[in-house]
């Protein structure tokens, strides 16, 4: 197995730790332990370093690395994670020799490649990649988070839902800025494929749940034009022959009917055709000489559907009615009737 051990490197000011991985095979406890120290001191000798093995923080997991016998064949056990961050790459970037502006380039890293941060400098950071090349990277090409690396772009979107966090931070539990309504527009300026993206909503920056977006606006469709009837001349409503009652005019408005109050309305009767037929209702639509919408032989009526669904028959003063469509009235009086006209 391999055993890879921190060590720390003297310099004028300040000790950076770094990490190295030294062989450890078919030795156990304190020799495997000694070995391994003893190489460590000599590896430093030769890179200047001084190395106290007790100074060194363990965590949990590394320690029960280390006490496995190496007859049973452990994995690589490592402390780059406990003791350096990872950090990922937000841009193309060379890797120098060192941290001066001119300094020769040894390497190069990809846009969001993680490399360990072995020491944090203003201008320069000392970084470890995962091949094992050591060199210093502007610490402005460096991100915490994977989640802060995106892609510029400039797409209109809309919102999907009802409504959109706008979010400070690419976090669901991070403050929210804005709520972006249901299909407004809002502009992304960055993507990745994660779950927060960068946007512009207004004058506000920040970040959405890209599943709460949609390509384009929902455009409420024109409603189907009513069917054009041929009707005679208009005559005087055609009360029900069983009512003795006055029938609804356009000028009384409001009458109590044999089923109980009456009003009228006129509108687009296409939706509501389409909602009967749906409902296996296949009458024919037509307008009755005084006026009053017919579906097959019954007048169209809204009634409450929480007392009378879509379908029922009713009297009412104008003639047998069938309920084909609802009201808000219905939440007053769900036995109002309001009877469809083209007055």
């Amino acid at each position: 197995m391999t055993l890879t051990l921190g060590y720390r490197r003297n310099t004028e000011n300040t000790k950076n730790l770094h990490g190295v991985a030294l062989p450890a095979l078919l030795m156990s406890g304190a020799l495997a332990y000694s070995a391994i120290l003893g190489g460590l001191v000599n590896y430093s000798a030769a890179r200047d370093l001084t190395v106290s093995a007790f100074e060194l923080s363990h965590t949990a997991e590394q320690e029960a690395a280390w006490a496995v016998p190496a007859e049973a064949k452990a994995d690589t056990a490592t402390i780059l994670d406990a003791r350096f961050p990872r950090v990922y790459l937000n841009e193309d970037a060379q890797i120098l020799g060192s941290d001066q502006m001119l300094a020769a380039a040894i390497g190069e890293a990809g846009k969001r490649e993680m490399v360990y941060m072995m020491g944090k400098g203003e201008e320069f950071s000392m970084v470890l990649l995962e091949n094992g090349t050591e060199g210093y990277i502007r610490t402005s090409s460096l991100s915490g988070s994977l989640a802060e690396i995106f892609d510029a772009c400039n797409q209109t979107k809309w919102i999907a839902n009802d409504s959109a966090a706008i979010l400070a931070a690419p976090a669901a539990d991070a403050a929210v800025a804005a709520e972006a309504l249901y299909n407004e527009e809002v502009t992304i300026t960055g993507t990745n494929d994660l779950q927060y993206w960068q946007v512009r909503y207004g004058d506000v920056y920040g970040y959405i749940d890209h599943d709460a977006l949609m390509d384009e606006m929902y455009v409420e469709p024109e409603p189907e034009p009513e069917p054009v009837i041929q009707a005679p001349a208009y005559t005087a409503p055609q009360a029900n022959p069983a009512w003795n009652g006055q029938p609804l005019t356009r000028s009384a408005g409001v009458i109590y009917g044999p089923s109980g109050k009456e009003t009228y309305y006129n509108l687009n009767m296409s939706g509501v055709i389409a909602l009967m037929q749906a409902a296996g209702y296949n009458y024919n639509y037509w307008v009755r000489s005084d006026g009053v919408k017919m579906y097959g032989d019954y007048v169209m009526v809204a009634c409450g559907f929480q007392v009378r669904p879509r379908g029922t028959i009713v009297e009412s003063s104008l003639g047998t009615a069938i309920c084909a469509d609802t009201g808000t009235f219905s939440y007053t009086d769900p036995y109002q009737i309001d009877i469809a006209v083209d007055w």
